[in-house]
């Protein structure tokens, strides 16, 4: 696969852009997509300008969207669109933590193998939610799920979190496989092509990977939770695109437990990137300005929002800005 020079914008998360498409986005601000343990809907928080720290609860604090599908509640919020920036899609993990005699253990054996998703043309008309099944019977649930386009073939790479059974224990009652990044191919995130596995480690437990463009060809970051090593987020870095080489940088943070990384690069500084981690209670912002150090820096942003769980952050042009605060900006 092929990926293009992200010299002249400044990238986000693995989002592909083709070079005609670079002069036409400047970045002019900054949209979180999230939810809330209260509130498992899906809520936008829209920053002042390029200002990465301080933002806006939308819509007067109610959500953008509301699942009516499958469990009717989300988490893991995600929002992806192509080069063109003329089609968005809103993934999320289908999963109520809050009905009677919910238990971990259950939701991963026999969980949810779809995901909620919407779909719009421009951020303000969205669809009815689906509910899309993506998942094999083997495995136990689906979570954390994110998106990369890939405009050489005209198509998203999906990525989400599974642990898989034996195909002769179908009630899935026996040993599971350890959690793994799982990913599969779709053009339209209604038809998916099979699932595969992407990262699997033996003997680790691995879920909510996120990527991030570094600015190169071929260059990028990834971000992963290790359940199998404290719980801590782990950053790696490639010069060899998504299916290549991968070296170990090193635990983001040592302290505590922290999962759901979304992580995005400066709109205005080349090489200073943020990233939010979820304490289990809510987000936790976090910078650096050398992709290649950690511990990455904990920044002085006391306006930053309070009860944010794990989402994703994209970086708006001016056209997107503006019609999502006019929309949604009281």
């Amino acid at each position: 696969m092929h990926f293009v020079n992200f010299n002249l914008i400044s990238p986000w998360l693995l989002l592909l852009l083709p070079v005609h498409a670079q002069t036409n986005n400047t970045f002019v601000g900054y949209l979180i997509s999230t939810f809330s343990d209260p509130n498992p809907t899906v809520q936008w928080h829209l920053s002042k300008g390029n200002d990465p720290s301080t933002y806006s609860f939308l819509n007067k604090g109610q959500p953008i969207l509301r699942s009516t599908v499958g469990t009717k509640a989300v988490r893991d919020v995600f929002l992806v669109t192509n080069s063109a920036r003329d089609e968005w899609f809103m993934i999320c993990t289908d999963l109520d933590v809050t009905v009677p005699g919910f238990s971990w253990d259950r939701v991963t054996r026999t969980g949810s193998r779809s995901m909620a998703i919407w779909k719009s043309k421009d951020l303000i008309n969205w669809s009815d939610p689906n509910l899309t099944l993506v998942e094999d019977p083997t495995a136990g649930m689906l979570w954390a799920p994110s998106a990369v386009w890939d405009p050489t073939a005209s198509q998203y790479f999906v990525f989400w979190s599974s642990q898989l059974y034996s195909p002769s224990d179908p009630s899935h009652k026996g040993i599971a496989t350890p959690k793994r990044i799982r990913y599969a191919t779709t053009k339209d995130f209604t038809t998916f092509g099979a699932p595969k596995d992407y990262l699997a480690p033996p003997n680790r437990a691995l879920i909510d990977q996120e990527f991030l463009s570094l600015g190169k060809p071929n260059h990028f970051a990834r971000f992963y939770k290790d359940e199998t090593a404290g719980s801590r987020v782990v950053i790696e870095t490639t010069t060899d695109g998504l299916f290549g080489t991968w070296k170990t940088v090193g635990n983001v943070r040592t302290e505590g437990r922290r999962e759901g990384p979304a992580a995005w690069a400066d709109n205005q500084t080349p090489g200073k990137y943020y990233l939010l981690l979820d304490d289990y209670s809510q987000y936790l912002p976090y910078e650096t300005s050398n992709i290649g150090v950690v511990p990455w820096v904990v920044p002085n942003w006391p306006n930053f929002p309070r009860g944010l769980k794990h989402g994703s952050v994209t970086p708006l042009t001016r056209g997107e800005y503006e019609a999502v605060a006019g929309r949604y900006l009281a």
